[in-house]
């Protein structure tokens, strides 16, 4: 089985848009069709993100933003078009490589890209907006929350953090077959077939994280109040937390 930074570097090499959002129409064969709108749904996501936080905290500062899993640039390309200054953090090299490419393509002249690890180690000081969606839930949780940790301090006095988190609501038979199709050699194999997938195509390891725990990492680094929301996602119920973070 695939870590998940080996997998998600496969998924960039192979099929990095749906690897982002997945949805047929994003998946490699059809992305050319569809590019288009898989961008217009990344500035859409942006701008009821911000015009939710602002609804509810007041106006957000514009210097910089940082974006952690930022896969091609779905959401770091928008939030361009909002911030003087933004950095995509992934920990695949070909999802890089096709989001620097696509700021090329779309004329962003105003992000950068870096390579993520678990200090995030290319995202020196700190940001006026930090946003990690549809992440974490594909790390391991025990590595997520110090990562989550490492997020909220590279949120400025007074700036804003948006992250989300997977729970799990399926019932029993499924999440036998997920640990199964994790652990046991073939398992995957038989349900990538089945799904019509390659034989080989790697998992999409999703993790589900305790909410207390996640807002303790919010709350221990001066985020204590919140604007959450839930979404589903396939069969996986979903929670954004938006909050902003005490000015010094």
């Amino acid at each position: 089985m695939l870590s998940t930074d080996k997998a998600w570097e496969k998924f960039g090499r192979e099929n990095p848009y749906y690897g982002v959002l997945a949805e047929e129409r994003f998946t490699a064969p059809q992305i050319g069709d569809n590019r288009d709108a898989f961008f217009e749904s990344g500035r859409a996501f942006v701008a009821g993100l911000l015009r939710r936080y602002e609804s509810h905290f007041g106006a957000v500062p514009r210097g910089s933003a940082l974006d952690h899993g930022c896969g091609v640039g779905r959401l770091t390309l928008p939030l361009g078009a909002g911030f003087e200054q933004v950095t995509g953090l992934d920990v695949s090299p070909s999802m890089l490589a096709e989001a620097k490419a696509n700021a090329e393509r779309l004329d962003v002249a105003n992000v950068e890209f870096e390579l993520a690890d678990d200090r995030l180690s290319n995202a020196a000081g700190q940001f006026d907006f930090v946003n990690s969606y549809i992440t974490l839930q594909h790390i391991p949780v025990r590595r997520g929350l110090s990562i989550l940790a490492r997020l909220v301090e590279r949120v400025r006095p007074g700036g804003g953090i948006h992250v989300h988190v997977s729970i799990r609501t399926d019932g029993l038979p499924s999440r036998a077959l997920w640990w199964a199709s994790h652990h046991i050699p073939g398992v995957k194999i038989w349900q990538n077939i089945c799904a019509g997938r390659r034989w080989n195509a790697p998992a999409m390891q999703m993790n589900d994280y305790p909410m207390s725990e996640v807002i303790v990492a919010l709350a221990s680094g001066g985020v204590s109040e919140f604007l959450v929301a839930t979404e589903q996602h396939a069969k996986f119920l979903t929670v954004s937390v938006i909050g902003k973070r005490r000015e010094a």
